[in-house]
């Protein structure tokens, strides 16, 4: 019995085939040898990989599927007919066994399937998992021997096809199985740790010595980067029996031969059913679920773990703080991440301060919105130890590591998020400067800063470290700065009347003998050259990608031209100038997507720089046509709406086709006289808008300039009674 079909969707076809899905469609209606659909629907068709394979070699469009991509479908594919978790967990306990028998055959007949899964889940290391591998084996049946077959011998196939000196093939084919799983969504609700947030709260929680416990251990990469750093023992549970057994395969590819290291993973409930032992670990380090409303607080109201109090129904982040801090043993560390509500909300209030009254809180790390998960929330870290005497504390470290890791701004004002390795490096010598000397700790203004605990003993407990942060010395603006920013307004705001624009003195027109031509029609004929620049990401095949020459330059995009910006970007570009020529004097820049249609003919600031994908480059014969006259009549409301009426409706925005736009043709300096004429508008536009920013720079510098004696009298100043 050969293996079940792979079947695949016409996306990747797409992919396979390296083509645009658009072009799977055509090969659809335009052959009628192409494979028949399946599976799937009328709207999205499922197709045999065999056969779409078989076809694309008849056309002569691929010579192969890569065996990664192969595996990536079959595995696609058992999701109809067995939980997408067991299938990997398959595949891992297989890739272990073919790390010890490189020739194994994969059979497809379900008894024969059971016995190879339970041979090689005797390749598991002995006691390292509290859930049942081997019963993943037991009870096979069709359909879902054939398809599980079908992605064995995938994976097989995957490892053997590894790099020349790739040390282990097999390793690597089920990390990257499992990685491509999880961030496709693996299951509802879970979001992998980034493996760089996972080395710094590993990092965090001290020198590696003993246990070190994860509680929601996920998918492992905590226990992973634990292990990499030198604990000897590490433990981790997980609600999921599917996650945790990706979670312990994953270790067991990790597990060092060289050195002893053992660890365990169990499945289940660590708030109701803890699976290891109290006071065991020397140190937890965890990324609990947030926000559960169903984490047992009725079942666990008398538990004997809330040592500092029993949470409320809506905290369970701090029911999963005091749950680790049960679990290390006296001085042992805690390092775990939280949603930024828990340092304020009411509900807490009691748990947060018996946790800093008794020296178990010993420090708040704000990350970077964004930095450590998909959604923009700023996370905290939060660092305790459990007390070891009666001698508690004094001090509590704040941080926020957004501005202290160099967060900057870009060329177009926004804010650009500092890299993992500017916070890590932040963080890391802001705790062991505090560890080493907390009364000492010097404050850094916005930053960091050590807290008296009996600051923060009131009725609100508020531990939001900005909120306990100095103030970072505001904007100095001498009366100098400010006599000079007011001049530079006045002299703009003359120079707006001087561009305004008397529309009688423009030539009168014969609009008998005026003919209207597509830019098209020009466009054939040499006097306009339109052109988009092409991402480098968007070549076909990987020798078309090889063959860009890049190079770093500047980018003009559709926003810069939209408000009147400098290039605003800095990236490569393709450096060959037969196909990416930069912008010269005269050239004409328009946005392709836009609310209205914008045409700037390239300032000083715009030559030699590289349009966007997303901007048209026109390109004139100045003998035939005025670059400033069809600038000005692309950027009318004629122009728009002819733009618009062959283009299409993005959400308010226009897609622009400016090759079907009809410009008048009128005598050269007829042009030239209007091209003068819209050159001074566009001056005036320029001019307004510099106006406009610069008096509101003015205006929030004076402000800022006003406040700012007043801001510093009230934090010198005494509490009033």
């Amino acid at each position: 019995m050969g293996t079940d079909h792979v079947e695949v969707t016409s996306a990747d076809i797409a992919r396979i085939a390296r083509v645009k899905p658009t072009a799977v469609s055509n090969w659809r209606r335009r052959h009628d040898d192409f494979p028949k659909a399946v599976g799937g629907t009328d709207r999205s068709p499922r197709f045999d990989l065999g056969e779409v394979e078989s076809w694309l070699r008849s056309q002569g469009r691929t010579g192969g599927i890569p065996a990664d991509q192969r595996l990536w479908q079959a595995f696609d594919s058992v999701r109809a007919v067995m939980a997408p978790g067991d299938a990997l967990s398959a595949v891992g306990l297989l890739m272990l066994h073919l790390r010890e028998h490189p020739d194994v055959a994969v059979p497809t007949e379900p008894a024969e399937l059971s016995d190879l899964l339970s041979r090689a889940a005797r390749m598991f290391p002995a006691g390292m998992l509290g859930t049942d591998v081997a019963g993943l084996t037991r009870g096979l049946r069709q359909p879902e021997a054939s398809r599980l077959a079908t992605v064995l011998t995938a994976a097989v196939d995957a490892a053997r096809d590894a790099e020349p000196g790739e040390a282990d093939g097999p390793a690597k084919t089920f990390e990257t199985l499992c990685s491509r799983f999880l961030d496709t969504g693996g299951r509802a609700g879970f979001t992998a740790t980034p493996p760089e947030l996972a080395e710094l709260m590993v990092q965090l929680a001290g020198t590696p010595a003993g246990t070190l416990l994860d509680p929601a251990c996920g998918s492992g990469t905590i226990l992973l980067t634990a292990a990499a750093r030198g604990y000897q023992r590490i433990l981790g549970q997980e609600l999921d029996p599917s996650i945790a057994r990706l979670a312990a395969l994953r270790l067991a590819f990790s597990h060092p031969g060289e050195r002893p290291m053992t660890f365990d993973i169990e499945p289940g409930d660590s708030l109701r059913r803890p699976a290891f032992p109290l006071e065991q670990a020397a140190a937890v380090v965890s990324n609990p679920p947030f926000a559960d409303r169903n984490w047992g607080y009725d079942e666990l109201l008398q538990s004997p773990v809330w040592a500092y109090g029993a949470p409320a129904r809506g905290e369970s982040e701090l029911a999963w703080a005091q749950q680790s801090l049960a679990h290390v043993v006296p001085g042992g560390a805690v390092v775990i991440l939280m949603p930024p509500a828990v340092a304020f909300r009411p509900s807490g209030r009691r748990n947060r301060k018996e946790l800093l009254a008794r020296g178990a809180l010993r420090a708040i790390i704000s990350l970077p919105p964004g930095l450590a998960a998909h959604y923009s929330l700023a996370l905290q870290i939060w660092i305790l130890r459990r007390p070891v005497d009666r001698l508690t504390p004094d001090h509590l470290l704040v941080m926020d590591a957004t501005g202290g890791a160099g967060t900057t701004k870009s060329a177009a004002g926004s804010n650009i998020t500092p890299t993992w390795v500017q916070v890590c490096k932040l963080v890391t010598e802001s705790w062991e400067k505090f560890c080493a000397d907390p009364a000492g700790f010097p404050d850094r203004p916005g930053v960091a800063r050590a807290v008296p605990v009996t600051d923060l003993l009131d009725e609100e407990t508020d531990l939001t470290p900005r909120r306990h942060l100095p103030l970072p010395p505001p904007p100095t603006v001498s009366g100098e700065e400010l006599t000079s920013a007011r001049e530079r307004f006045t002299r703009l705001l003359s120079t707006l009347g001087d561009t305004l624009v008397d529309t009688a003195a423009l030539p009168d027109l014969d609009h008998e003998t005026v003919r209207s031509v597509p830019l098209s029609d020009l466009s054939k004929t040499g006097v306009v050259f339109i052109r988009r620049a092409s991402s480098l990401g968007a070549a076909h095949n990987q020798e078309e990608a090889r063959s860009v020459h890049r190079i770093e330059g500047r980018i003009v995009t559709g926003t810069d031209i939209v408000r009147g910006q400098p290039p605003s970007q800095v990236g490569d570009v393709d450096g060959d100038e037969v196909r990416n020529p930069p912008i010269r004097t005269g050239d004409i820049l328009v946005p392709i997507v836009a609310h209205r249609l914008t045409a700037r003919v390239a300032a000083a600031e715009d030559i030699g720089a590289y349009p966007a994908s997303t901007v048209y480059l026109v390109r004139v014969d100045p003998a035939v046509l005025d670059p400033w006259f069809l600038a000005g009549y692309l950027s009318s409301n004629d122009g728009a709406r002819q733009a618009e009426r062959v283009g299409s409706s993005l959400g308010g925005d226009i897609r622009v086709d400016l090759r079907r736009v009809r410009v008048p043709l009128l005598p050269l300096d007829t042009q030239r006289a209007y091209g003068r004429t819209f050159q001074r508008l566009s001056d005036f536009t320029r001019n307004l808008r510099a106006a406009h920013d610069l008096g509101l720079e003015l205006a929030r510098s004076s402000i800022d300039a006003i406040a700012s004696g007043l801001t510093f009298a009230t934090e010198a100043s005494p509490s009033a009674p």
